[in-house]
């Protein structure tokens, strides 16, 4: 989750956006508004690689969140 918040001030409004949105996603998780699978469908949908590439405009960025995605999938 660390690293989501961090991308929230990137500088990069895509990739701020899509952490937004993904810490959204992990609240509601935790809440139990959603289940583990909605979730991590969910967030598999942020970081779709045809939709990232024509948004992401830094290699750099984009890794980071798709790293922090990931990790964030991984918390159950």
């Amino acid at each position: 989750m660390e690293e989501l918040k961090n991308l929230l001030t990137c500088g990069s409004p895509w990739a701020e956006e899509r952490a937004r949105i993904a810490i959204e996603l992990q609240e509601m998780f935790a809440n139990g508004d959603i289940s583990v699978h909605e979730r991590n469908e969910l967030l598999r949908d942020l970081v779709n690689t045809d939709t990232l590439n024509e948004e992401a405009d830094d290699i750099n960025v984009k890794s980071a969140l798709i790293a922090a995605v990931s990790g964030a999938m991984s918390l159950v």
